[in-house]
């Protein structure tokens, strides 16, 4: 486990409004990468089921046109048959497409959250308009009830990417 410094509330507007926008910056970050894993993960099974059902859909009808099929090649041809189903199940499961999708919507929300902080950070008037404060908090307590989980591991990663490149951006 990550050894946190010691939480310390904010002491006035200005400081309220950068650790919000850490956090804002952090969870659209960690969201994005969240979307960028699943979907590796979904493209990765994608092309073993892929892989398998034509090798299966080739071995089945090569087996048709062959005088004798050993039986161990067709024991083989149907295990195979068998791991393109159960990946087929367990792409459609997994969701892996539509997740990356939830988390790449929570991650552009974040980042609209924190362009408009950062505008009221930097005295937009526009931005500034009536209970300013009072709206984005209820906006990221919005956000944060809305969105999917990021597991610890990915959003402790991206804390680690942020800390050590701090340039990396992707304002979605």
């Amino acid at each position: 486990m990550k050894n946190l410094p010691a939480y310390e509330p904010p002491v006035d507007e200005a400081e309220l409004l950068l650790k919000w926008i850490r956090r804002a910056r952090e969870s659209q970050m960690s969201h994005y990468d969240m979307a960028d894993l699943l979907s590796a993960r979904d493209r990765q099974l994608g092309w073993l089921v892929t892989a398998l059902t034509a090798f299966v859909g080739t071995a089945v009808f090569a087996s048709l046109t062959a005088a004798a099929v050993s039986p161990a090649l067709r024991i083989f041809v149907g295990l195979v048959s068998v791991a393109a189903a159960v990946s087929a199940a367990l792409q459609t499961f997994l969701r892996y497409a539509e997740r990356a999708e939830k988390h790449r919507a929570a991650g552009a929300r974040y980042g609209a959250v924190r362009r408009r902080l950062e505008a009221i950070f930097v005295g937009d008037a526009d931005a500034r308009d009536g209970h300013y404060l009072a709206a984005t908090r209820e906006e990221l307590d919005r956000l944060a009830e809305d969105s999917p989980n990021v597991p610890p591991r990915v959003f402790y990663r991206t804390q680690r990417k942020l800390s050590t490149d701090p340039l990396r951006s992707r304002d979605a």
